[in-house]
């Protein structure tokens, strides 16, 4: 005679202390967009913008290559990459749910950039860089790992550590930001988009990836019941 069997959850990308925080932060990742949408309107490039790309054509004059070999770690072959490696980490330790975040967050947040965004700056404001797609593929990756960093998996890392790695990814990203526009290829208005829309895309997709019913979807496995106990 075949046990029933009961679906079991995948556990929550975001624990309950996580949320406000995240849904804060993709607030105000979407605000930033809008922000850098309404500075890019009608011109090529606000004050801060020029007073930036200024100084970065200043003090970064000469370091082409190290900027291009800064700028590739946003590029898409280095993305994916990465996408893959966090996928098969996550399969390992039976984080389904954290597989399909990386595998769908940073793709997404590149097809919303490249297929949406940058031609409908082109079209309404003759301005096809905004926002900057190195930016939005190296932070969504940054917001993926911050993701996974927060979940009750990784219990055994120190929070200490967790701060440390994703300050340190943060900051890598920074100087993505700062390689495009030492490289002349972006303003920082549109690295400052580029993060702003891959930050919202991953926050997005892991609130929704939480939903009962997702998690009921990517449950780890099937268990079955336990018998009922005997009467004596």
């Amino acid at each position: 005679m075949t046990r029933s069997r009961q679906r079991q959850y995948a556990r929550p990308l975001l624990p309950d202390r996580a949320r406000r925080p995240a849904a804060i932060i993709l607030g105000c990742a979407a605000l930033m967009l809008a922000g850098g949408a309404v500075l890019v309107h009608g011109r090529y490039a606000d004050p801060l913008d020029r007073r930036v790309g200024a100084w970065a054509a200043t003090h970064l004059a000469g370091l082409g290559d190290s900027l291009q070999l800064v700028s590739n770690l946003g590029g898409k072959v280095e993305v994916g990459v990465i996408i893959a490696v966090i996928c098969l980490a996550c399969l390992a330790a039976r984080r389904v749910n954290g597989a399909v975040l990386a595998a769908v967050g940073a793709p997404a947040a590149s097809i919303a950039t490249e297929k949406v965004l940058k031609p409908l700056a082109s079209h309404l404001y003759v301005y096809a860089s905004y926002p900057s797609g190195h930016t939005t593929g190296i932070f969504a990756l940054i917001a993926t790992g911050a993701v996974l960093l927060a979940g009750p998996q990784v219990g055994r890392v120190r929070p200490a550590v967790r701060i440390a790695i994703v300050v340190t990814s943060v900051l890598a990203g920074c100087a993505v930001g700062i390689a495009m526009i030492g490289l002349g290829d972006h303003q920082l208005t549109d690295t400052i988009g580029g993060a702003a829309v891959g930050v919202a895309v991953v926050l997005t997709a892991a609130f929704i990836l939480d939903l009962p019913l997702s998690r009921s979807v990517l449950g780890l496995s099937w268990l079955p019941r336990r018998p009922p106990a005997r009467s004596s």
